[in-house]
């Protein structure tokens, strides 16, 4: 195992982009084709990703989004039931007829039963291919026993955006659909480059087949590709065919059909090698087939070539990638296809790649984890890769400030060259943070600029670049039992509009005038921003559960304009430990008790007295005493009637009073002696005498925010122990 040793930063951030497949990538779709959806999707278990290509590179998908894992049922193509071999699937009358189903069972049966693993979210899911005009496509998918207009069913459009769809949307009369198959006829104005988009009408809809039936020449051959197999040490799939009868112009008579392939991209002729039975392929390629007619000799020839009766397979071996296990700063990379010809790589915020399934970081990073399968002397296979964050931070101890401590604003020559109003556009170059990566782990980091008109917004007065909140993100740990308080500073206008129009309440509050921070999925702050001009001053406090809690600042979801100036976290003042202590001869507290205990001069004592009597009494009696002459009291009070009320004095104190007392006890303990229908309840030694509550103090709310003692933030109503100023004090 290697151990990985890296640079400590005075500031972090970067950012990652991948190199995403667009509609000019994906290949044509000249021939009939089945598209199974779990081969996208891992059976459900994968991920879908923006801008991935997959059915062999004749699909798209334009957004990326979620899969789903088998709860929307499934598909069996070999008796087009539910693929629980007893419900038919749906379909609309007029829109596909029994026979056409049947005939889809008989050539497509043997692809069996998978599950409608694809999710396409309603208005936000896109996905595209480029079929040829007359082509017909059979959507096999999940209607979630929805009617009527509301009918769960693909749309097809010309524009990602799905605008002027070109299928019906569901009609009232509609009846209710489970499982279906849907049928589409592609427009004639599709000559295999026009994309064709699809998403889904109404709500969320989930597929697991499209069949594309190409308008094909006649006696183009049927191909299918395996699933990638692993045997005798090797990976391999199988590319079959299946000749197809053809008729000639004018005449019904059916003429047999024999196979020609080459697996070098080139064009098959009647003199390539003839097709008997599967082709096993070990890397990725192209296998391609022409149909020559057949009149019983099984012997192609040039002059009996089926005019446009070609077909191909596309070959490509895809790996899953392999899991990333973390304990504490312990990475391992472990491989579905282990013994099978895999080794692990990783690397880490995107640097180079390390070859090792194992490794000790020392600072956190996001770890992304990849394996290459060799195949024999065949080549090399990279599997698709999977990324984690691991977190190697100090728990939040003392007081921790991120702030922009340096950043160039300049022109935006691009941006303002586009700006359609004229107006100069500025961003921020070299910008950097307060953050060390031993406390926080940064990633994404963003920036926006502040800059002339906008100035009244700056804060603190001069600021002009700030972290953005779009796609940074912030991590920081706080100990299990911990607490923290959290100030975070925006600009003046972090929110969505801050010209919004008022409400009709003038009490009310403009959402769009909302400043918010969010952390770990938890929006805080919501002042209106015009109401309160101090709203983008935004405090919380956060507390760790069991094991300690990874906390991390986010995008607010309801806009980008959330613009940070300073975060400071603070950790709350620790609850001092307490011990009871014994009176011994009725109402004697000993020294030597106090010091058992582990009091030491700063610490305190606190006396928990109660009136007992019904009405207020004036009493005193909490000293030392050799007899009833010699009493020298260090606490007098005036004692509501049934109120426990308290009094807290040092250790110190105490002995000073047990030292100056002559008699019995001089120099061994105190006696409380108390009057008037009182009686002591307890006696507690607090540790930490300098951070306890020196009395009983009341608060007004406008004397500062409060804070109860897990560090969030209470109204000026709290009772009980709070936190004030950084001090502890009683709200009574």
């Amino acid at each position: 195992m290697k151990r990985l040793f890296t640079f400590a930063l005075a500031f972090i951030g970067f950012a990652g982009a991948a190199n995403a497949a667009t509609v000019d990538d994906v290949a044509t779709l000249k021939h009939s084709y089945v598209l199974v959806f779990d081969e996208y999707t891992g059976n459900g278990t994968g991920s879908r990703t923006k801008g991935a290509l997959f059915g062999d590179s004749h699909f798209l998908d334009v957004t990326g989004g979620s899969v789903n894992s088998g709860g929307k049922g499934s598909v069996d193509l070999a008796t087009m039931t539910y693929g629980n071999g007893a419900s038919p699937l749906e379909y609309l009358e007029g829109n596909i007829t029994p026979e056409e189903i049947a005939a889809l069972q008989e050539k497509y049966g043997e692809y069996g039963t998978h599950i409608n693993s694809l999710r396409l979210k309603n208005t936000q899911d896109v996905i595209s291919c480029k079929p040829t005009a007359g082509s017909v496509l059979y959507v096999f998918g999940q209607g979630n026993n929805k009617s009527g207009k509301d009918c769960r069913i693909p749309k097809f459009a010309k524009t990602a955006d799905l605008a002027n769809a070109l299928n019906d949307a569901p009609a009232e009369d509609w009846g209710t659909m489970n499982i279906y198959v849907y049928k589409f006829v592609v427009p004639g104005d599709f000559d295999g480059n026009v994309p064709l988009y699809i998403g889904s009408y109404n709500g969320d809809s989930f597929f697991s087949y499209i069949i594309i039936e190409a308008n094909e020449a006649p006696g183009t051959p049927s191909v299918k590709v395996s699933d990638q197999t692993y045997e005798g040490g090797l990976w391999f799939r199988e590319v079959s065919a299946k000749a197809n009868d053809m008729t000639e112009e004018g005449s019904t008579e059916k003429i047999s059909t024999v196979l020609t392939y080459t697996t070098d991209g080139s064009a098959p002729t009647a003199a390539s090698a003839i097709y008997t039975g599967p082709i096993k392929c070990y890397q990725n390629m192209t296998v391609k087939f022409q149909a020559f007619m057949d009149f019983g000799d099984h012997t192609p020839a040039d002059d009996l070539i089926c005019d446009g009766a070609d077909n191909e397979a596309n070959v490509n071996f895809s790996f899953d990638a392999p899991s990333i296990e973390v304990d504490g700063a312990n990475i391992k990379i472990v491989s579905p296809y282990e013994g099978q010809g895999a080794i692990n790589f990783y690397k880490l915020n995107g640097g180079i790649e390390v070859e090792d399934s194992e490794a000790t970081l020392t600072e956190s990073a996001t770890v992304t984890a990849f394996s290459k399968i060799e195949n024999g002397t065949y080549g090399t296979f990279t599997s698709v890769s999977s990324s984690k964050d691991v977190y190697v931070l100090s728990p939040i101890k003392e007081a921790k400030t991120i702030k922009v401590v340096s950043a160039n604003v300049v022109v935006d020559e691009e941006a303002t060259a586009g700006s359609t109003d004229g107006s100069t556009i500025y961003k921020v170059e070299n910008g950097a943070i307060s953050a060390d990566p031993a406390d926080f782990f940064v990633k994404n980091l963003s920036w926006a600029v502040l800059k002339d008109a906008k100035a009244k917004y700056q804060v603190p007065a001069g600021q002009e670049a700030y972290i953005q909140m779009s796609n940074t993100n912030i991590s920081f740990l706080v100990a299990e039992g911990d607490s923290v308080t959290i100030k975070v500073t925006c600009s003046a206008n972090s929110c969505k509009n801050i010209d919004a129009d008022d409400a009709e309440d003038k009490d009310a509050y403009v959402s769009d005038r909302m400043c918010y921070v969010n952390v770990s999925g938890t929006n805080y702050g919501g002042e209106d921003l015009k109401l309160n001009p101090n709203g983008n001053v935004i405090e919380f406090g956060l507390k760790g559960a069991e094991g300690g809690s990874i906390f991390t600042f986010q995008k607010y979801s309801g806009t980008g304009n959330i613009l940070i100036s300073s975060i400071e976290i603070t950790p709350a003042a620790a609850a001092p430990a307490e011990t009871e202590l014994t009176l011994t001869e009725g109402h004697t507290l000993l020294i030597a008790d106090i010091e058992a205990a582990g009091g030491t001069d700063t610490d305190i004592i606190r006396f928990d007295i109660i009136n007992e009597s019904g009405e207020s009494r004036e009493g005193w009696g909490i000293g030392g005493f050799a007899n009833s002459d010699n009493w020298s009291p260090i606490v007098q009070w005036t004692a509501p009637a049934g109120d426990t009320f308290s009094f807290e004095h040092t250790v110190a104190q105490i002995k000073e009073t047990a030292g100056t007392v002559p008699g019995e006890w001089h120099g061994i303990g105190i006696t409380i002696n108390i009057y008037n229908g009182c009686k002591v309840a307890k006696v507690t030694l607090v540790k930490g005498g300098d951070t306890a509550v020196q009395g009983v103090k009341t608060v007004k709310a406008q004397d500062g925010a409060i804070y109860n003692l897990a560090g969030q933030k209470v109204s000026a109503n709290y009772k009980g122990v709070a936190i004030m100023n950084g001090k502890k004090v009683i709200l009574k």
